[in-house]
């Protein structure tokens, strides 16, 4: 999927892995005791989640673009960052009072924002691979911009 030529998928990545970072982040923070990191940590989770779709929309229209020798490490891509999604729901789920953050954090929740940051740093790994080493989305034209 191209916007004026340009591949989106890898412009939307940015924002689900800035905020999932940034809630992990919060979560460790709170847990060393940090007043006002664990709201934070539901916040950057919740805007994570949501920026995280529009993402995946344009990266299975990518899949579905790869070239056969690259499906292998396209599937992996695609599962690990969908496993980091379901993760990260999780932990804000179970962090949750109805639409607000629970009052205090809790080991098992950290837990799970844990898990979805390391599924999360394997699945760009393999989202690396795809373009820096196989070129999945490179344009191969002679003037391309």
């Amino acid at each position: 999927m191209r916007l004026f030529g340009h591949p989106v998928h890898p412009m939307l990545v940015h924002f689900p892995i800035a905020f999932w970072t940034l809630g992990t982040a919060c979560d460790g923070l709170a847990l060393l005791g940090l007043d006002g990191a664990w709201p934070q940590a539901w916040l950057f989770l919740s805007i994570g989640l949501a920026t995280a779709v529009p993402a995946m929309i344009a990266g299975a229209f990518d899949f579905a673009m790869l070239e056969a020798t690259a499906l292998s490490i396209g599937t992996r891509h695609m599962l690990l960052m969908g496993s980091a999604w379901t993760a990260y729901l999780a932990a804000l789920v179970t962090r949750s009072d109805g639409w607000a953050p629970l009052a205090q954090p809790e080991l098992p929740t950290v837990v799970l924002s844990l898990a979805g940051f390391v599924i999360m740093a394997a699945g760009g790994r393999y989202g690396g691979h795809l373009v820096y080493r196989l070129g999945a989305g490179v344009e191969r034209t002679a003037g391309s911009r």
